[in-house]
């Protein structure tokens, strides 16, 4: 029997302490128990805390799947006119981290999650290019987005409710004005990937509208499936053309993963497959066959052989995007955007450095700044070259007072030098009083 369904006056017995009692109510998100004591005391527990007199609880035990048995393991919907649960459980080849982005990642859930058209997160900020941007939502409970169902209907208010990093991650959603549900994803290693479930459950009068278009709701796991880069667990199973592969491991102390990856890439494509045994990291090797999957299928381009320095040689730079200055890494980020690569953007470790890339991006749509001149990258192993000449006190303060005049900060902030920074921030104040005067 379903525990959130058990009729109140159920007679219970506390684990820890034996006591007896009666359930009063059931609370929702996550499911707690009230319980009356005779003393007239009351208390709330879980499931777990609980046993409830002529009622089996099965204790769960963790099982890992030792085959990889991919795919849909299970799904089912049910329910009343006052009640509605379903769970869909499946089994993707992925790892646990990816899983855990795409599943946090809710401006994607209109590609994959049934009954969305758009994702937007609930953001107190007058900067237009922060208000649509889910960068700036902090994933934690009670946190707010909006969704835009596939219908007339308007946006609605979800929260975040539960969210535990690469274990589960839950919310309230609602795409009509008469129900609202509890979405809830759990995801639990496996040998060979990993298992996702999907848990949503509601109460109330017309939760039966829930169980409506089940078969399209049933499918959101197959479409997840088709956009999550997948990855191959076992070394003498490998498909596609990939067998024995692994990567660069002996490489790795020298070279960006990024550069592993072209290498592993190039290798491959090449009928070499030896150095690419050596790479343990697991990551490494899916992105590698992702991009060697999406080269064969002529959706991308087959990247460059990097570089790579003679082993126990001394290496004088990083390299790599790493190695520019932040103006030549936001120039490079630009372009990279404005040439339809958003995943470089979104995903560049600095978020000064990205928010600026996509400010300008936003600037040069509209037509206010010209696009800039994309920089030369630096090859790893090699000293980058003197400039020749650095920019003076006067530029800097003239370039970073038009910068905040434009309302662009982070820069200005991020200053060390406090006099300079002051000067800066009075001669913005200034501007701005004489604008407005």
């Amino acid at each position: 029997m379903i525990l959130n369904r058990i009729e109140p006056g159920t007679e219970c017995t506390i684990r820890e302490s034996g006591s007896k009692g009666i359930l009063k109510k059931i609370y929702f998100y996550p499911t707690k128990f009230e319980i009356e004591f005779e003393d007239g005391k009351i208390d709330h527990y879980s499931s777990k805390d609980v046993v409830f007199d002529g009622i089996s609880q099965k204790s769960v035990s963790r099982k890992t799947l030792e085959a990889p048995e991919f795919g849909t393991l299970e799904k089912w919907s049910g329910g009343t006119f006052t009640d509605s649960e379903s769970l869909i459980r499946y089994h993707f080849s992925t790892t646990k981290d990816i899983m855990w982005k795409m599943l946090t990642s809710l401006e994607t859930y209109n590609v994959w999650f049934y009954g969305i058209q758009r994702s937007l997160p609930v953001l107190e900020t007058d900067r237009y290019v922060h208000k649509y941007s889910f960068n700036q939502l902090e994933l934690i409970p009670g946190s707010y987005f909006k969704v835009r169902p596939r219908t007339v209907a308007p946006y609605f208010i979800c929260r975040i409710m539960t969210i535990e990093k690469e274990k589960e991650f839950g919310f309230t959603f609602q795409t009509t004005p008469f129900t609202n549900e509890y979405v809830h994803f759990s995801i639990e290693e496996t040998k060979f990937g990993v298992i996702v479930s999907c848990h949503r459950n509601s109460s109330g009068g017309l939760s039966i509208l829930n169980q409506m278009n089940w078969k399209e709701k049933s499918q959101i796991f197959n479409h997840l499936n088709e956009i999550v880069p997948k990855v191959d667990f076992n070394d003498n199973l490998v498909s596609d053309d990939l067998s024995n592969i692994s990567g660069a491991g002996s490489l790795a102390q020298n070279i960006s993963p990024d550069d592993i990856v072209a290498i592993l890439v190039n290798k491959v494509l090449d009928g070499d497959a030896e150095e690419m045994t050596k790479e343990k990291s697991k990551v490494i090797r899916g992105k590698a066959k992702a991009m060697i999957v999406k080269i064969k299928r002529g959706t991308v381009e087959r990247p460059p052989m990097p570089e790579v320095p003679a082993a126990g040689a001394e290496v004088n730079s990083t390299g790599g995007v790493d190695a520019l200055s932040k103006d030549d890494q936001v120039a490079y980020l630009v372009n990279k955007g404005m040439d339809g690569d958003m995943d470089t953007v979104n995903n560049f470790e600095s978020k000064v450095v990205r928010a600026k890339a996509k400010a300008m991006i936003v600037k040069i749509k509209r037509g206010t700044v010209e696009r800039p001149p994309m920089p030369e990258v630096p090859v790893a192993g090699v000293l980058p070259k003197e400039k020749t000449s650095a920019e003076t006190d006067e530029e800097l303060m003239a370039r970073l007072i038009s910068y905040g005049l434009e309302g662009n900060m982070d820069e200005i902030n991020s200053l060390e030098n406090r006099v300079l920074r002051g000067k800066i921030k009075a001669a913005i104040m200034k501007e701005k009083r004489k604008n407005n005067g």
